[in-house]
């Protein structure tokens, strides 16, 4: 705290004395008339109880207090505009922390653009990465403990807005010997009617499992499932063993295990990538990333 009677005016007054050594330069520096700038100085001094400079008719020089003034009255302003300015950024959304929770199935495609994309928008923003299974992570979002969700086929509901970010394509995840594992040959829906599905389980707020019903009912058949499990990486291994087929979003080809082959399919079937944030959360921070987002999702689309 400054102490009674000394005000960061005087400090900046001081300061620009001191640099010019010369009161005629400091005032037009600052933009003043000479008169009120001494006073300023008198009153400073007047304040600290010690003369700062020695000057006469020639010249103007600091005395030992004065020198001892300026090394802290400097750093205390650069400092003083340091923080302001952080603030301002702070202000603007471009500095902060943010954390971003996020599902499994984000973080092969997506995720990786999206901060990449943040980092170098907004360097001063830092992103706490907090990876969380659908229903804990909504959980999450709703008590603010986190600020952002990336998930995929999330239900809204009200209080929370969700943003589709990007619509990617399945495939089918097949044993390699598989009759229909046919190199550049699509696989249609129907041909996998009689096979059995290694499927996902239900949740209040992921629609992915109902998702993948939908496209095979579209096909017109009822996956018939032999196995569920609740991660890409357990399904494909199982599709490697032999237990069966699935069908997973194209991404899931950075995982390719021995044994297993990704095929695309012949109909335009497509999951969907959901960014959710609180429906009341208005900060310029959680406006930045969701249009960096958005931009980072047309550049790994290609649109």
């Amino acid at each position: 705290m400054l102490r009674p009677g000394i005000s960061l005016a005087q400090l900046q007054a001081f300061v620009t004395v001191a640099e010019e050594l010369h009161f005629g330069r400091a005032a037009a520096r600052l933009g003043v008339a000479q008169p009120p700038l001494s006073q300023q100085i008198q009153r400073l001094e007047t304040a600290l109880g010690h003369k700062l400079f020695d000057r006469d008719t020639r010249k103007v020089q600091l005395t030992d207090a004065g020198t001892a003034l300026h090394t802290f009255a400097h750093r205390m302003l650069l400092e003083m505009e340091e923080g302001l300015d952080r603030v301002r950024r702070v202000g603007r959304g471009e500095a902060g922390l943010l954390t971003i929770g996020f599902t499994a199935t984000t973080a092969l495609h997506i995720l990786p653009a999206i901060v990449q994309a943040n980092r170098q928008r907004y360097p001063l923003v830092e992103l706490r990465l907090v990876e969380i299974l659908p229903e804990p992570l909504w959980d999450q979002l709703r008590a603010g403990r986190v600020d952002i969700a990336l998930s995929r086929e999330m239900v809204p509901e009200p209080g929370v807005d969700v943003v589709t970010l990007l619509r990617e394509a399945y495939v089918a995840v097949l044993p390699a010997n598989h009759r229909l594992a046919v190199p550049d040959r699509p696989v249609r829906l129907a041909d996998l009617a009689a096979e059995k599905f290694i499927l996902f389980p239900r949740n209040r707020v992921s629609r992915y499992h109902d998702r993948l019903v939908e496209i095979c009912l579209a096909a017109g058949f009822m996956p018939r499932g032999v196995q569920e499990v609740p991660g890409w990486q357990t399904a494909i291994s199982l599709v490697g063993a032999g237990m069966g087929i699935t069908i997973l979003p194209a991404c899931t080809a950075s995982l390719a295990l021995a044994g297993v082959v990704f095929r695309p399919l012949a109909e335009d079937a497509r999951s969907n990538i959901t960014l959710s944030r609180r429906g009341d959360d208005e900060r310029p921070l959680v406006a930045n990333f969701l249009a960096v987002a958005r931009g980072a999702a047309a550049s790994v689309s290609g649109t």
